[in-house]
């Protein structure tokens, strides 16, 4: 473990491209009472202001100095997400034996290890995010519904998407972490304008709906902003990115990669995609249809990873450093896999999570790498995930107990 956390240290105090400067210079426009959202080369901020917010605190330090703490953080947040993810599996590894527990570990390396460490090579919050998440479905688990949606709030806070909780939480009658959570976003959004008002007249909040919510809702499902990300590159590997390429403009502004629908019918396309995904995920549990249940429902590890991947594939921009988060459905999908090695559906996750976990432009060369970023080979695993995930029959019961227990 010491070793990790000084491995981290090392790559989040050194690397000085990623996101951080962002983060550093945008807590740093914030401090000083600028505009926050202000388009400038290498420096612009898509993020809400409280991801700014938390930042302010590094900019009394130098930028290099501040680095290393961001470093420290991301350390921190690795450990607890990879503990969290174990918290939350160990109904599927406690039945595994000796011998499949280290075939567990190596399958689960060899299919999310790149997507966990990609955050720390790109310094950016995804882990502190899952983090937050993790602990959030732990702690309703445990029974503290109103501190797990404090916590949901807290993520929204960093990145929206999280946001799709909330929704869920309600289907789950989980009312009280749903309420906590917009509360907690809400008011954690704000207080960045109640300490460091914003020069222009309106809060830092509403400034960043109307110049980036509203229009990546207003112009279609890839995210597109002068100085933020290009609306169709391969990085993208969100569901809206890969429609965006396909029908719209592929790579490099070679056209769309399939045929051309335009915004308008992209727009359709993904939201009767979404639709679809949205239906399931609330009638699906585990391999099995369910109602609306009767008490609020105990999540689990399976609840979490669902909502998790439609936040990757709904988000407007999807990269790589994103995936971090689908470490809790490998643990559980690689966990039952593992447990009964020989039947088609373990073969079939198996092969799919390590040809995707190994993948790299060094191993396939970078003109096929870049062919299947660009059809969105990550936008696919996202969906064989769910897939698995929602069909996958469990024997286990639907309203499990507590993880505490």
């Amino acid at each position: 473990m010491a070793l990790l956390v000084s491995a981290t240290l090392l790559i989040g105090g050194r690397r000085s491209s990623g996101d951080f400067p962002v983060y550093y210079l945008a807590a740093q426009r914030l401090r000083n009472g600028d505009d926050l959202y202000r388009i400038v080369p290498d420096e612009v901020y898509s993020y809400p202001p409280f991801a700014a917010f938390v930042c302010v605190p590094l900019t009394f330090m130098p930028q290099r100095a501040a680095q290393w703490v961001w470093g420290g953080l991301q350390a921190i947040a690795l450990v607890l997400v990879i503990h969290l993810a174990l918290l939350l599996s160990r109904r599927e590894r406690a039945a595994l034996t000796p011998r499949q527990q280290v075939c567990l570990v190596g399958a689960a390396v060899l299919i999310g290890a790149r997507h966990l460490l990609s955050p720390l090579e790109n310094a950016q919050t995804d882990l502190m995010i899952a983090l937050l998440c993790f602990a959030a479905v732990y702690w309703i688990g445990m029974g503290w519904p109103i501190a797990a949606g404090v916590l949901l709030g807290a993520a929204i806070g960093l990145k929206a998407t999280p946001l799709l909780f909330v929704p869920f939480l309600l289907r789950w009658r989980q009312w009280k972490a749903a309420t906590a959570a917009v509360v907690a976003a809400v008011v954690l959004n704000l207080a960045p304008s109640m300490i460091f008002p914003s020069p222009l007249p309106k809060l830092h909040a509403v400034e960043w709906i109307e110049s980036l919510a509203k229009p990546a809702v207003a112009n279609g499902p890839a995210a597109a902003r002068p100085g933020v990300w290009k609306e169709f590159t391969q990085l993208n590997q969100s569901l809206g990115g890969l429609l965006a390429r396909l029908f719209i403009n592929g790579a490099e502004d070679h056209g769309p990669l399939l045929w051309g629908l335009g915004h308008r019918g992209v727009q359709i396309v993904f939201l009767a995609i979404a639709a679809l995904l949205m239906i399931v995920a609330a009638t699906v549990r585990q391999g099995h249809w369910y109602g609306w249940p009767k008490a609020p429902l105990i999540l689990t590890g399976y609840d979490a990873s669902v909502v998790l991947c439609l936040m990757l594939l709904f988000s407007p921009k999807t990269s790589k450093a994103h995936l971090c988060s689908l470490i809790l459905p490998i643990l559980l999908l690689t966990a039952r896999a593992v447990r009964a090695p020989k039947s088609a559906a373990s073969i079939g996750w198996l092969v799919i999570g390590v040809g995707v976990g190994v993948l790299t432009k060094n191993l396939v060369g970078r003109q096929l790498a870049n062919w299947l970023l660009d059809y969105g080979y990550l936008t696919w695993f996202i969906l064989v995930i769910l897939a698995y995930l929602w069909f996958w029959r469990t024997t286990d019961e639907l309203e499990p107990v507590p993880v505490s227990r």
